[in-house]
């Protein structure tokens, strides 16, 4: 890329059609009287003089008004959900595939050294055993026999 190009702003400086200043410059005192003039140009508002005095003059709020934030809260959360579902099904990611159709993770569960590793390694036979308690498969009049039982845990008889 040529760097000696002149750049377009140069260029119109160079012939005065462009200024540093030009289009910001305020005139003398401008800001000088800025606040008093807005503040006369605005209506006034003495609710916001005494915030308490209108709420006891309108009286108890009725149910809609008290309901009203969270219906449209409600509503807008059903909106997203519906337009995620909607992508979904335009998309046709919505459902779970079967693993046998993954033939990558098909061919991972299929291996014993991937799944020793990864999927049995990280399980405890004790995270197995609470796992069995509260889900009902082992109830309390069976005996297990614990393989791996630290020497300091007193088993119950």
């Amino acid at each position: 890329m040529d760097r000696n190009k002149t750049h377009i702003l140069e260029t119109a400086r160079s012939r005065g059609l462009a200024t540093p200043s030009a289009g910001l410059d305020a005139p003398e005192g401008y800001f000088d009287s800025f606040t008093s003039r807005l503040m006369a140009s605005l209506p006034d508002r003495p609710e916001l003089e005494h915030p308490d005095d209108v709420e006891a003059q309108a009286g108890p709020r009725t149910f809609w008004q008290t309901v009203r934030p969270y219906v449209y809260m409600a509503a807008m959360f059903a909106g997203v959900w519906l337009m995620l579902q909607l992508f979904t099904m335009l998309t046709g990611t919505g459902r779970l595939q079967p693993m046998d159709s993954n033939p990558v993770l098909a061919e991972a569960l299929d291996n014993d050294a991937f799944v020793d590793q990864y999927v049995y390694g990280s399980l405890d036979s004790w995270d197995i055993v609470d796992e069995m308690m509260e889900d009902g498969s082992l109830d309390s009049g069976f005996e297990f026999v614990f393989d791996d039982v630290p020497e300091d845990v007193v088993l119950p008889q």
